[in-house]
């Protein structure tokens, strides 16, 4: 329920604002939005490593679409197991 002072245009721009937050959000990505059949390597210790981002949800999406990696992230890295 809205406040019943709430106007149509003040909606408006708090849903705007929750598209942006939900957009912002975190999403994990393995292998770089690159090619996934090849996105891993064995270290000096025999670990399988693969490669991840920590990406927003909407650059994740943006690349899904386009089949491109954007080269956008919050972080980057390489986890072993």
């Amino acid at each position: 329920m809205n406040h019943p002072k709430m106007t149509t245009r003040g909606r408006t721009i708090a849903g705007l604002i929750a598209v942006v937050i939900a957009l912002a959000l975190p999403k994990r990505v393995e292998c770089d939005g690159g090619d996934t059949r090849d996105c891993g390597h064995l270290n000096v210790l025999h670990h399988w490593c693969t490669s991840y981002e920590v990406e927003p949800l909407g650059f994740y999406m943006i690349e899904h679409v386009v089949h491109r990696d954007v080269g956008f992230a919050y972080s980057a890295g390489e986890e072993c197991r």
